[in-house]
C-alpha cells in the first residue's frame, strides 16, 4: 500500500503568486515573491489504503523542498518536494519494515518519493484549487492532480517572514508505480491528504 506524497507535495503547489497578485475578491495579495521552505516537522501526508479486512493508514513525514514565488510570474509558482521513505510510518514496526521493503517501495533502491509541479496556479483564499504536477514514485513518475485549499496566511510571524498553510488532496493507484502486491485484497487506491505549512526565506 502506498502513500501519497503529498501533503506536502500538495501544498507546495498552491503557492503561488507575486506581489501584484491579488486575492480573488480584488484585496491585498496574498502571497508575497521569494522562497519559501517547507516546514518538515510541522508537514505530513497522511495516506489509507483499504482492505479486504480493514485497512492500512500512516504517514510520510520530514520532507524537504520548497515552491518558488517569481515576482515576473504573478499568480504562478514553481514547487518541488521530497518525502524520504525511511520516514514513513504507520505506527507498526512489521508494517512498516513490509512497506519499504522490495514488494512495495523498495526503499534500498528508490529512498525518495518526489512530488513537482511547474508554473503551478494561485490557490485562493476560499476554494479549492487543482494543481497539475508530477509524482515519482518507486523510480515511476505520474502525472498527478492535486486538489488544494489555503488554510492560513501569516504575513509577518516574524521579521522578514511568512507562513502559508495549506490543506490538500488526492487519490493515486499504487499498481501505476509498479506497486500492485497484495491486489485485489488490498485496493489500488491510496487516499492522501496533506498538511503542510511554508515559510519564506
Amino acid at each position: 500500500m502506498i502513500p501519497r506524497p503529498a501533503r506536502a507535495i500538495l501544498l507546495l503547489s498552491v503557492i503561488a503568486c507575486g506581489p501584484a497578485a491579488a486575492s480573488p475578491a480584488g484585496g491585498p495579495a496574498l502571497y508575497a515573491p521569494g522562497r519559501y521552505l517547507v516546514d518538515g516537522a510541522a508537514t505530513r501526508v497522511h495516506f489509507h489504503v483499504k482492505a479486504l479486512v480493514g485497512g492500512y493508514e500512516g504517514d510520510f513525514t520530514q520532507p524537504e523542498g520548497m515552491v518558488m514565488i517569481d515576482p515576473a510570474r504573478p499568480e504562478r509558482a514553481d514547487v518541488d518536494i521530497s518525502f524520504p521513505v525511511e520516514k514513513m510510518t504507520t505506527g507498526d514496526a512489521s508494517t512498516d519494515a513490509m512497506l519499504k521493503g522490495d514488494s512495495f517501495f523498495d526503499m534500498a533502491h528508490f529512498p525518495i518519493v518526489r512530488f513537482t509541479a511547474q508554473d503551478a496556479p494561485l490557490v485562493g483564499s476560499d476554494s479549492a484549487t487543482i494543481i497539475p504536477g508530477e509524482l515519482t514514485m518507486h523510480g515511476q513518475t505520474r502525472a498527478v492532480a492535486l486538489s488544494v485549499r489555503l488554510t492560513g496566511v501569516t504575513p509577518d510571524e516574524a521579521p522578514g517572514i511568512a507562513t502559508l498553510h495549506f490543506t490538500g488532496s488526492m487519490t493515486v493507484e499504487r499498481s501505476n508505480y509498479g506497486m500492485g502486491f497484495g491486489r485485489p485484497f488490498v485496493s489500488d487506491k491510496v487516499d492522501l491528504a496533506i498538511d503542510a505549512i511554508f515559510r519564506r526565506t
